[in-house]
């Protein structure tokens, strides 16, 4: 059968599986299926593909990353780390407007699927005290979430970025860092520009600043190992969750408490079907390299004459608004660009940067996209008005990452 049905049948299949909102792992694996059968592979060289996609040093790493951030995320919240972020932030910021914007990063940073959620009551309240229409007030959740996933180092699609394309995720970092600035700045003026408290807006208090620090810390060791001193992600997430389990032990019987924490608290943490995630995501990433559809489809693009920035531009923003999962967009868009960005060059960690940023802007304008659908209900806000708000927002982040990517040059 024509690699181009191959292809397309699975993407399909991929799409239909997550508006279905099946296990983005179960339709990344039937993905592979369909691709693999419908190319023609023989029941043992599926198999065969199918191991080296599930056995191999990459899938490995990430998957135990995965099942640590998880483990994390829940220690935070149970311990009480989460709750002293929230009311912190209360005492620190004075003017409602900062604590709309901080809640969602400073939640966001523990990458929960569909995490948004648990910041969109405190965004309808700050929204409701500055009469402010629930679609201003959706945007407002979903945007300050998701403008620092182009350079969380803790997002699992960042990850998974960084280890397909074999490119220091700080480096990732350090192209996409102009853009979540762009992002926050215009973000704050575009969403708040009428909304003024006659606040000053932070108010000190070294004691407040210190029980915040602390309660982030763990979050932030992780960032500092991952990004400054390149330890191995999985070891610098252990070191985390160490740190976690050692936050807020009560005064008396330290060690007690502690042991307790590490029977109770971590076996509740490990997410299997997200960590399922992981494995669909890099089986369907294998039979695409072996059905070499993708060598097909590259020579295609190339000989349209497309200029490759227009490519990284249009496509990735395409699938990821499709998928509305990052993580199923950057397992179908870095096999395919891979041949086509010029590797060992200056210019390639820009090119993978902003392919990964246009995959993440699609997916954060995405219907299908969790936190997107979850804060709307939420809100109780109509899609079309939240999209045509995040719009000019993604307009702005685009327009930088191209600029950027400009810079480097292109073909």
């Amino acid at each position: 059968m024509p690699w181009y049905i191959a292809l397309s049948g699975s993407i399909v299949i991929i799409i239909l599986g997550i508006y279905k909102k099946l296990n983005i792992g179960l339709t990344m694996l039937v993905g592979a299926i369909t691709l693999g059968l419908l190319d023609g592979l023989g029941l043992s060289e599926f198999f065969i593909v199918f191991l080296s996609g599930l056995w191999n040093s990459i899938t490995i790493m990430l998957v135990i990353s995965i099942i640590l951030l998880g483990v994390l995320g829940y220690i935070l919240k149970e311990t009480g780390a989460l709750n002293e972020i929230i009311n912190n932030l209360q005492s620190l910021l004075s003017d409602i407007r900062l604590i709309a914007v901080a809640m969602p990063a400073l939640i966001g940073m523990l990458t929960v699927p569909g995490g948004a959620i648990l910041s969109a009551p405190l965004c309808v309240e700050t929204g409701n005290q500055l009469n402010m229409p629930s679609e201003r007030q959706a945007v407002i959740n979903i945007w300050f979430r998701h403008v620092f996933y182009f350079i969380l180092p803790l997002f699992p699609s960042l990850i998974l970025a960084s280890q397909l394309s074999a490119i220091n995720i700080s480096r990732y970092v350090l192209h996409n860092l102009p853009l979540t600035i762009a992002g926050v700045l215009f973000g704050f003026y575009f969403l708040f520009r009428n909304y003024s408290t006659g606040t000053t807006g932070i108010s000190i208090s070294w004691q407040k600043l210190l029980q915040l620090l602390k309660s982030v810390m763990p979050l932030i060791l992780v960032m500092i190992l991952v990004v400054f001193f390149n330890v191995y992600f999985p070891l610098a997430l252990f070191v985390g969750i160490l740190l976690a389990l050692a936050n807020y032990l009560p005064p008396k019987d330290r060690a007690q408490e502690f042991a307790r924490r590490i029977k109770t608290l971590i076996l509740p943490g490990i997410k299997i079907p997200v960590a399922f995630v992981i494995i669909g995501i890099m089986v369907y990433k294998e039979m695409l390299e072996h059905t070499e559809v993708i060598i097909d489809l590259t020579n295609i693009v190339i000989d349209l004459g497309v200029p490759l920035i227009f490519l990284l531009t249009f496509i990735p923003f395409l699938v990821g608004m499709l998928t509305g999962d990052n993580s199923a967009s950057v397992a179908i868009l870095f096999p395919m660009f891979l041949p086509i960005i010029p590797a060992g060059t200056a210019a390639s960690s820009a090119y993978f940067a902003y392919l990964y940023a246009s995959s993440t802007s699609g997916h954060i304008i995405s219907p299908a996209h969790p936190c997107f659908s979850l804060t709307k209900e939420y809100c109780k806000g109509d899609t079309k008005k939240i999209i045509l708000l995040t719009l000019p927002l993604l307009g702005v982040v685009m327009l930088v990452g191209f600029l950027i990517t400009l810079l480097f040059g292109y073909y």
